[in-house]
This record gives C-alpha cells, sequence and structure tokens, in this order.
C-alpha cells in the first residue's frame, strides 16, 4: 500500500510539474509576442520631413536618430546635423540645433499621423513645433 501511494505521489508531482511547466512556456511565448521593442514604432519618425523653411531627412545610425537638411536634389548634407535622437518610452528625445539662437536644445518628438510633433525647450521657455511628413 504504501509503494503504491508513493508512486500515485510521484505521478502527481510529475503531472503537476509538467502542468506548471507548459504553462509558463505559454506565457513566455505570450510575452514574446507582445515584444516592447519593436522596431516599427521606433522607425516611424525615419523619412523627409517638411518644417515649412527646408526639408529634413531622419534616418538611424546605431540605435540613434539623426536629422540632416537636404537640398532641392535630394542629397543629405551631413555637415549640418539639425537632430540627434534616441527613442526612449515610446518618445524621440534628445538635441535640435536652433539656428535662430546657434546652439542645440533639448527636443522631445512625437510622431502622430504624418505630423511629427516637436517640444523645444531652452532654459525656461519652450516652444512646440510641427513637421509635416513628405516621404
Amino acid at each position: 500500500m504504501r509503494a503504491e501511494f508513493s508512486n500515485s505521489f510521484a505521478s502527481k508531482s510529475k503531472h503537476r510539474y509538467m502542468k506548471n511547466f507548459i504553462t509558463l512556456i505559454g506565457i513566455a511565448v505570450c510575452i514574446m509576442s507582445f515584444h516592447p521593442f519593436d522596431q516599427g514604432d521606433q522607425n516611424k519618425i525615419i523619412g523627409i520631413w517638411d518644417t515649412r523653411d527646408v526639408h529634413i531627412e531622419i534616418y538611424k545610425v546605431d540605435g540613434r536618430y539623426i536629422g540632416n537638411p537636404i537640398n532641392s536634389g535630394g542629397e543629405r548634407n551631413t555637415e549640418i546635423e539639425v537632430l540627434n535622437l534616441e527613442y526612449k518610452n515610446g518618445k524621440w528625445v534628445g538635441k535640435i540645433y536652433s539656428k535662430k539662437r546657434e546652439r542645440l536644445l533639448d527636443v522631445l518628438c512625437l510622431v502622430k499621423g504624418n505630423k511629427l510633433l516637436l517640444e523645444v525647450t531652452a532654459r525656461f521657455a519652450s516652444a512646440d513645433l510641427e513637421w509635416t511628413k513628405i516621404k
């Protein structure tokens, strides 16, 4: 009787272990399918944007998003870096070059459809800009 109880207990224990293991695998698969590092959202900022004054091409280099002006022929001027951003918590944050102030300012960017919303901060003042995606 004791051996029978022991075998029954071992069988139930193995069954419970396998059930927990399978549940754990299922949870892991679900988590991986909702992967928070979706490159699609991060890369929505990539493209050519109209600022009303100039066109800026934003592209990705080594995990950072760089913005350079482009000329009428579509060529990128890499000598002038207008934006230098990184993606954090669903937003792009970094620096924007202010031609008017001739220095770098803090910027926070969001993409809403074909609009790039920029909140530029200089010390205690901030300004909101809106760029339109053209390509």
